[in-house]
């Protein structure tokens, strides 16, 4: 049985909190952030609100090169890379990157980002990538999912792996229809990947920072 009852075998997709993840939130500051201060001007700001509710952005939406926020400890180059993570945008590490592209991304894709030491002059090693996706399905099943939190005045529910009791959220053959990853109109914060995703992702030995919770998907 999986954790939410259902048999492995059963037709499920996968919520990803790795994006969400206090453990994975790193201090990355932009070059245009600590040229202004430390104040993140305001189209990057609005930049990060909108991939956070998923919105496609361009590539130029999201800056190039990423600095540790100084005087925090550690600091963020000392600490290891999650293969997801945020400052406020989702970054995938190199090799969740390779996979993920290698899916239907529909309306998504993956823009290079440079983190550097604070030097300036060496960048942390690997490669990174921002992922902007702006996918939408439309497939949350409420009368059969139980223990999730509305949102207030949205109309959309949360996913709470940290509420005592926990919550099912549960989803109709919609969800396994188009691209492999997205954003369901009816969930706030997090997106969703793909069942065959989310073996690629375990088969690369790479799924456990995407903090992945099962959630079935039932048939009429």
């Amino acid at each position: 049985m999986g954790a939410d009852g259902g048999h492995p075998s059963e037709p499920c997709i996968w919520l990803v909190q790795g994006s969400t993840a206090l453990e994975n939130m790193r201090g990355w500051r932009s070059r245009e952030t600590l040229e202004n201060d430390g104040r993140t001007p305001e189209p990057i700001l609005k930049a990060m609100r909108q991939t956070g509710v998923g919105w496609f952005l361009p590539r130029e939406s999201f800056p190039t090169d990423n600095y540790p926020l100084p005087n925090s400890h550690p600091s963020a180059h000392e600490q290891p890379v999650p293969q997801i993570f945020s400052n406020g945008f989702i970054f995938l590490a190199g090799e969740s990157a390779e996979v993920v592209r290698s899916f239907d991304m529909g309306k998504g894709a993956l823009y290079p980002a440079r983190l550097w030491h604070p030097d300036g002059k060496t960048l942390m090693p690997g490669e990174f990538f921002y992922l902007s996706q702006g996918n939408k399905k439309d497939a949350l099943l409420l009368e059969k999912s139980v223990n999730l939190r509305q949102q207030p005045g949205t109309g959309r529910w949360h996913v709470s792996m940290a509420r005592p009791q926990k919550p099912l959220a549960v989803f109709s053959e919609a969800a396994l229809e188009g691209p492999d990853l997205w954003w369901d109109e009816c969930i706030a914060s997090d997106f969703f990947i793909s069942d065959r995703l989310k073996r690629a992702l375990d088969s690369r030995g790479l799924s456990e920072d995407w903090h992945l919770t099962r959630c079935p998907v039932v048939f009429d």
